[in-house]
């Protein structure tokens, strides 16, 4: 393997998710660069400081629970199947966008370069891209371990710690590569970038219904009487009495010569062994990708399609629809937008429904029984005062599901330089802005529907005391408010997009991933909702806090969405 062939690749491959020097070169590009780059900056560290702080905050607690009953040594048990679940569920989707973008890998084939170097380079990137969070999370809690274990004092822990994170890695780069190339292997026909994304999403269904069906067999195990030990506690001491192997792990942490060679033999299988021996099988899975086909009709049926009544839309209902394919054609639009709306319901039900039903039917019985006995002593009061929560949580619920698809604060960076080829057409600019604003808003609209159809089957499941009308009445208020709360943000992200629209990309993925404005609008939408359950908690919790908290986001939404399209038809041209 060539080791400067292998860097040069992986440079260029690395450079459609994240540059470096472009950030660098940021500064030097007057004020709005600098202000640019500042803020990005300043989210990384929000974002480690509060991610980075919740988990260190639950792993020093589930490290404190261990010591106490004499089990930390199992303790990186429970690391690695956080860090395992952390690198699946942002790898299939990453490794499936980014397994053929169409930017590079016709050149690459066509150059004296072999197998090994573009695999290679391949996987580092997503190696350092997503499994770097899975790596993140090891390192953490193992630190946090060595302190309850009094390890940080033996040079071996720091060792096993490093080589442990590589091998988890390994293992799930192995595991997530493994699976495409042996799927795109067997079914030819599905070399297609479009499919790639559903086979990642099918993957992650895969992986929540087996770590759905392990957790809800170690639930079934636990020992709920008053006095036992926590449950957390429990379901470590079950992963390690059910899968002993998984000691090797700990073991290797904790500083094991032997365990450590293990780990060891483990990341080089992989480097080593499986990228030279799955590259030139990637290499083969990459025809079929961009090839056209063309099929010779015969001259009857040209005659009929000429003679054929052709039937034209309107213009809006066109651009809708363009607008519409393009978002579900490019994997890489779709893995980071509407995916999230399908997959995070999906993953909800299959989830929670595999743990329901492999529950014993005892505990089933006991729950449900134990749940009738509270409804059946709530007040009148008490019912009206958890009807107005539940309007609270329906709308917050439909607010973060609706724009977290990001489709909004990616509008008019998502066409590229294709938006030159739709300035050029004889479209008005309002219809274009109208065709980017319901298309975001859809989603919003989407995401109402799907939460108001969990909280009507949640009602029906676990028997809460509440009629057709009040569960219509939760739905339509909760449904109203989310859509009012959601349309000032839909403005809100468009205008950040139209005013500093990222339009010169070459990698799709870069148009979400090296976005600032899709980051900013994550936060913007994260304070809303937290304005938003603010003044539901402090606003009289009766329908006049609901009819003030919509004509507070009513009064922002008119004058937002007047100025809004004001000035997009006159920034438009300028782009």
């Amino acid at each position: 393997m060539k080791t400067k062939a292998l860097w040069s690749l992986f440079k260029i491959m690395s450079s459609n998710i994240f540059s470096f020097s472009n950030f660098i070169e940021g500064f030097k590009k007057g004020v709005k660069g600098i202000v640019r780059n500042i803020l990005v900056i300043l989210i990384t560290i929000y974002l480690m400081v509060f991610t980075g702080g919740m988990y260190i905050l639950v792993m020093n607690n589930l490290g404190n629970n261990l010591l106490a009953s004499g089990d930390i040594e199992k303790m990186p048990v429970y690391i690695m199947f956080i860090a395992l679940s952390v690198v699946f569920f942002f790898g299939f989707v990453s490794a499936a966008t980014n397994y053929y973008t169409g930017c590079g890998e016709e050149q690459f084939l066509a150059m004296p370069l072999k197998p090994v170097d573009i695999f290679g380079a391949k996987v580092g990137v997503t190696a350092i891209t997503d499994a770097s969070f899975g790596a993140a999370v090891v390192i953490v809690g193992s630190i946090i371990y060595g302190i309850k274990a009094r390890l940080l004092t033996s040079p071996l822990f720091y060792l096993g710690m490093i080589i442990t994170t590589c091998a988890i890695v390994s293992i799930s780069l192995f595991v997530i590569y493994g699976l495409l190339i042996f799927v795109l292997v067997i079914f030819p026909k599905m070399r297609k970038r479009s499919i790639l994304t559903g086979i990642a999403t099918v993957l992650i269904f895969i992986f929540v219904c087996g770590y759905s069906f392990f957790s809800s067999q170690m639930s079934v195990s636990l020992d709920l009487r008053q006095g036992s030990l926590p449950p957390i506690i429990q379901i470590v001491r079950l992963y390690a009495e059910k899968a002993p192997f998984l000691m090797i792990f700990a073991n290797a942490i904790s500083g094991k010569i032997l365990s450590i060679l293990f780990m060891t033999a483990i990341t080089l299988v992989f480097i080593f062994g499986i990228v030279p021996l799955f590259a030139p099988l990637y290499i083969k899975t990459l025809n079929g990708f961009s090839d056209i086909k063309s099929k010779k009709i015969s001259r009857q049926k040209a005659q009929d399609v000429i003679t054929k009544n052709v039937k034209t839309n309107s213009v809006f209902t066109t651009l809708f629809t363009r607008d519409l394919r393009t978002m579900f054609r490019e994997p890489s639009f779709f893995a980071n937008g509407p995916l999230l709306i399908i997959i995070l319901p999906v993953i909800m039900l299959v989830s929670g429904g595999m743990s329901f039903f492999m529950a014993s039917h005892s505990n089933v019985n006991t729950v449900m029984n134990e749940l009738q006995r509270i409804f059946l002593a709530l007040t009148p009061d008490e019912i009206l005062n958890i009807k107005y929560f539940c309007v609270l949580g329906l709308g917050a619920f439909s607010i973060l599901m609706g724009n977290c698809t990001n489709v909004a604060s990616t509008s008019f960076s998502r066409e590229g330089k294709a938006l030159y080829d739709l300035k050029a057409m004889p479209i008005t600019c309002d219809t274009i802005v109208l065709v980017k604003f319901w298309h975001a808003f859809m989603y919003c609209i989407i995401a109402v529907v799907i939460a108001a159809i969990y909280f009507g089957a949640g009602v029906a499941v676990i028997g809460f005391p509440f009629s057709a009308v009040e569960v219509l009445d939760v739905i339509v208020k909760g449904g109203m408010l989310g859509l009012l709360v959601s349309l000032v943000l839909v403005f809100v992200e468009m205008f950040i997009d139209t005013f500093n629209p990222k339009l010169q990309w070459e990698n799709p993925i870069a148009a979400f991933k090296q976005n600032v404005n899709a980051v900013v609008s994550s936060f913007i939408t994260m304070g809303i909702v937290a304005l938003f359950i603010v003044l539901m908690i402090f606003l009289p919790r009766n329908n006049l806090g609901i009819i003030i908290t919509g004509l507070i986001f009513t009064v922002l939404a008119a004058p937002l969405g007047y100025l809004y399209f004001r000035y997009a038809v006159k920034r438009i041209p300028n782009m």
